[in-house]
């Protein structure tokens, strides 16, 4: 309405030209949905032509896929550092540090399963009565065993005489507990058996080594290993222990399971101590150790049943302190 007043109006109208449409001609028209539709599609891929195509994004870095670290098998009672000649490469390779690549036919090195917190042991001498008794037959009793340990704290001198034979150990201590440097077993000759050097253990029974272990001990210095794993943190003994010990011939994974704790009957009255075993395997001797808190964790009793069911139990009957200064070399 406005518009047609304006149109008719001629105030600041200026004159409407002959054959020029009347302001009454104005027509407004809409035009259906669908056609806008199609003008919109139309005006995008105009826009769409008319722009640059965006730059392709910059490929991601190759990267080769990390490499999962070998995860050893841990079995009780195998080997768990097969035994290979000694190369001089190998015997050259300096402690603490990686060996070099091993052979096709070497086994690889087989870690601790597990690190502890460990004590060294305070220097005593153990006393121990010692019987023998086989499947149905009466205790025999045996001449008196005992354990020798000296330490100043870094080094120490181990000898003992009981159901474990005759054995004697020399070494020091590391960050994870007794380390051994040296093992012998009385056999008539008392000579080295076992020693650990550059890195590596050899048997020279048998001319051969293995790399060397963190925590590996020999048959003597694994008694004070545990003792020191109770004196590091009792609640360690709790659960299972498992060791890396060197013999004669091998090395092999030593496993422990806590059996409770018991009232022990010993010449010097009761004493408690946390019992350890070693699971029954047929064929294998068997280790049962016993472990007092009140007396540093030593082991006041030992029993060893053979795989012909014969057992060698050896019970404390004397502790005595020791000298500090200890000889081992």
């Amino acid at each position: 309405m406005l518009l047609a007043w304006l149109a008719r109006s001629e105030i600041g109208t200026p004159p409407v030209p002959a054959g020029a449409p009347a302001a009454d001609d104005l027509v407004l028209r809409l035009a259906p949905a669908d056609t806008a539709r199609r003008e919109d599609g139309r005006r995008q891929q105009r826009d769409t032509a008319a722009a640059p195509p965006p730059a392709p994004a910059p490929a991601a870095a190759s990267r080769p896929a990390p490499r999962p670290a070998p995860v050893p098998a841990v079995s009780t009672g195998q080997p768990a550092l097969a035994a290979v000649p000694a190369t001089p490469a190998a015997a050259s390779t300096p402690a603490g540090q990686p060996a070099p690549e091993a052979a096709a036919d070497a086994a690889p090195l087989v870690q601790m399963p597990s690190r502890y917190r460990v004590r060294m042991p305070e220097p005593v001498l153990l006393t121990y009565t010692q019987v023998r008794q086989s499947p149905g037959g009466r205790p025999e009793a045996l001449p008196d065993a005992r354990i020798d340990w000296r330490s100043d704290g870094q080094r120490y001198l181990l000898t003992m005489d009981g159901v474990l034979g005759r054995l004697s150990s020399r070494g020091g201590s590391g960050d994870a507990g007794v380390r051994p440097r040296s093992a012998s077993e009385e056999n008539g000759s008392g000579r080295k058996l076992t020693e650990f050097e550059n890195g590596e253990v050899h048997f020279r029974a048998s001319g051969r080594s293995v790399p060397d272990s963190v925590g590996i001990q020999d048959r003597a210095s694994l008694l004070m290993q545990l003792a020191g794993i109770g004196l590091g943190e009792p609640e360690q003994l709790r659960g299972t222990v498992e060791v890396v010990v060197a013999g004669a011939l091998e090395a092999t994974i030593e496993r422990f399971e806590p059996a409770g704790i018991e009232s022990l009957p010993t010449p010097l009255g009761p004493i408690e101590a946390w019992h350890l075993a070693q699971p029954a395997v047929p064929g294998r001797a068997r280790l049962e150790v016993w472990l007092a808190p009140a007396h540093g964790w030593l082991p006041v009793q030992l029993r060893l049943t053979g795989a012909d069911g014969v057992a060698a139990t050896q019970t404390v009957s004397a502790i005595a302190a020791q000298p500090g200064a200890a000889t081992a070399e």
